[in-house]
C-alpha cells in the first residue's frame, strides 16, 4: 500500500527499501542457482565485497542475500570472515580463491545487475502525461500527489522534474512550484523558428560523428515503415532530432534545440491520441534526411531537415487546431489545473 501523500519521508523509505528487495532476492537467486548446479565450488569463501563488485551493487544487499542462502542451507559460517558454499551439516575445508563471474558460475551470463534508477523508472510515463497535459491548459504539478502516484521519493522526482525543465516541458516558478504548459500556437511558432534557423546547422556539424551502424539501422526501418508501430517512429523522430545533432560542439546551441520542444510534443501527443500512424509524406521527409546522412552527403541533409520543418509546421499547425476542441483527457491526479 502506498504512504500517503503528506508523508514524503515513509514514500522515501518505502521506495529504497523496495529496491534493496530486488536486488537481494536477484542475487539471492543467481547463488542459490549456481550452488544448486555445483556452479560453485564447494568450500568456496564469499565475502561481501568482492561478491557486491562481480554484481555491480553495494554491500547491503549481499549481506541480506547471504544471510537468506545461510538459513536455508547452502551457506555456512566458520572460523572466518564470510561465509562458506557448502549444504547444512556437510564438512568441508574453507577454500579461499579470487572472486570473480567464474568463480560464482556467472561466466555463462551477465553477473552485473542492471536495475534502472527511480528516476529513469517514471521518467517515460511522466514526459508523456505532461505533454499531454499542456495541450488543455497551464497545470501546477502537486509534488506529493506524484510522489504517491509513480511511489518514489523527493529526490528521484525532482531529478526527473530538473530533466524536464531542461527540455522546456516544465518550469519552476519564483516561489517554488513546478509548472507546466500551456502550450499555445504562438510558443510553438517560436520553437519551429528557432529549430529552422538552428537545426540544419547543427546536423551539417554533428553529422560525420554520428555511427554508421546507428544511421544503417535508421535507415533498414524506413525502408518498410509498415512493419514498424507509432512509438517505434516516434522514437526514430526522437532520434533525428535530437540524436543525430548531439555531437555538434557548441553545448549551448544544443541546450536551446533542447528546449524548443512544442512541435515534437504536439506531434506526438496527436499520434497517441488518434492512434495514429505516421503521415506517409513524414515518413518520405525522415527516408530523405537519412539516406543522404548515410551517403555522406552532409550538406545535403541538412537541406532535407529544413524542407522537411517547413512542411512539419504547416501539419502541426493543423494537429494543434484538431487539438484544440477536443475534451480533455483524463489527467492524474499530481496534475493541478491553474485557473
Amino acid at each position: 500500500m502506498s504512504p500517503p501523500a503528506s508523508d514524503p519521508a515513509s514514500a522515501e523509505e518505502s521506495t529504497e527499501a523496495g529496491e534493496r528487495k530486488l536486488r537481494y532476492e536477484l542475487i539471492r537467486h543467481r547463488l542459490r542457482q549456481a550452488i544448486v548446479d555445483r556452479r560453485i565450488v564447494p568450500g568456496l569463501v564469499l565475502l561481501e565485497g568482492p561478491v557486491a563488485d562481480v554484481f555491480g551493487t553495494s554491500r547491503v544487499p549481499v549481506r541480506k542475500a547471504f544471510h537468506l542462502l545461510h538459513e536455508e542451507g547452502l551457506l555456512q559460517k566458520f572460523m572466518g570472515r564470510g561465509y562458506m558454499v557448502a549444504p547444512r551439516g556437510q564438512q568441508v575445508e574453507p577454500l579461499r580463491l579470487p572472486i570473480d563471474e567464474a568463480s560464482l558460475g556467472q561466466d555463462a551470463q551477465d553477473a552485473t545487475i542492471y536495475i534502472p534508477s527511480e528516476s529513469e523508472r517514471i521518467y517515460s510515463e511522466f514526459e508523456q502525461s505532461i505533454s499531454a497535459a499542456i495541450v488543455f491548459g497551464h497545470f501546477r504539478i502537486d509534488e506529493a500527489q506524484a510522489m504517491q502516484h509513480f511511489s518514489v521519493n523527493r529526490g528521484a522526482l525532482r531529478e526527473v522534474l530538473s530533466r524536464l525543465v531542461d527540455r522546456g516541458l516544465v518550469e519552476k516558478s519564483a516561489y517554488a512550484a513546478w509548472r507546466a504548459g500551456p502550450l499555445t500556437a504562438r510558443a510553438m511558432a517560436q520553437d519551429f523558428e528557432i529549430r529552422l534557423l538552428l537545426a540544419p546547422t547543427a546536423l551539417r556539424e554533428s553529422a560525420p560523428k554520428l555511427d554508421a551502424q546507428f544511421l544503417s539501422g535508421l535507415r533498414e526501418v524506413l525502408r518498410d515503415p509498415a512493419a514498424v508501430d507509432t512509438e517505434e517512429l516516434l522514437r526514430i523522430e526522437s532520434q533525428i532530432h535530437d540524436t543525430c545533432l548531439a555531437h555538434h560542439p557548441n553545448s549551448k546551441m544544443l541546450g536551446i534545440l533542447r528546449q524548443c520542444q512544442m512541435p515534437l510534443i504536439v506531434h506526438q501527443t496527436f499520434c497517441r491520441m488518434f492512434h495514429q500512424s505516421m503521415h506517409p509524406a513524414l515518413i518520405d521527409e525522415y527516408r530523405q534526411i537519412v539516406e543522404h546522412l548515410c551517403e555522406g552527403r552532409f550538406a545535403q541533409a541538412a537541406e532535407a531537415l529544413a524542407v522537411h520543418l517547413q512542411a512539419a509546421r504547416k501539419r502541426t499547425q493543423q494537429q494543434l487546431k484538431v487539438l484544440a476542441v477536443l475534451p480533455e483527457p483524463p489527467l492524474p491526479a499530481y496534475l493541478v489545473r491553474i485557473a
